[in-house]
């Protein structure tokens, strides 16, 4: 039986940024999925777009970027500016005693109704 994948910041900030991809294509999984050549069922940019099983490869997260039309390297940038900002948050708690995180309490932001959301997506 295989391990359960212990997911990262940069996991849940790479899920929240593919799903926004996903929606602004406006295309169905399974479009997706054609237009990648097979190379990825449905099922998975399904599984990819809710954070469901395990997080997404790079080869998955380079054939979405291609075929959704986005950057995959301004893409990639903000994944990485976002992990960094819920680590940093959540570092911040494990040194106030309070190590389970609250991905919900890291993404309200002033009324920031996008990253509440995207933070409500990341829950466990």
């Amino acid at each position: 039986m295989a391990a359960k994948i212990e997911w990262t910041a940069i996991d849940y900030a790479a899920k929240n940024r593919l799903a926004r991809i996903i929606d602004d294509s406006g295309l169905a999984y399974r479009v997706i999925a054609e237009r990648m050549g097979g190379t990825v069922s449905h099922v998975r940019v399904g599984y990819i777009h809710n954070g469901e099983k395990s997080p997404v490869r790079l080869s998955e997260f380079l054939a979405i970027c291609d075929v959704c039309h986005a950057d995959p390297v301004a893409t990639l940038r903000e994944i990485i500016a976002k992990a960094q900002r819920i680590q940093a948050e959540q570092d911040a708690r494990e040194r106030e005693g309070s190590a389970e995180p609250d991905f919900l309490a890291m993404a309200a932001k002033h009324g920031d109704i996008e990253a509440e959301q995207e933070a409500y997506e990341e829950l466990p």
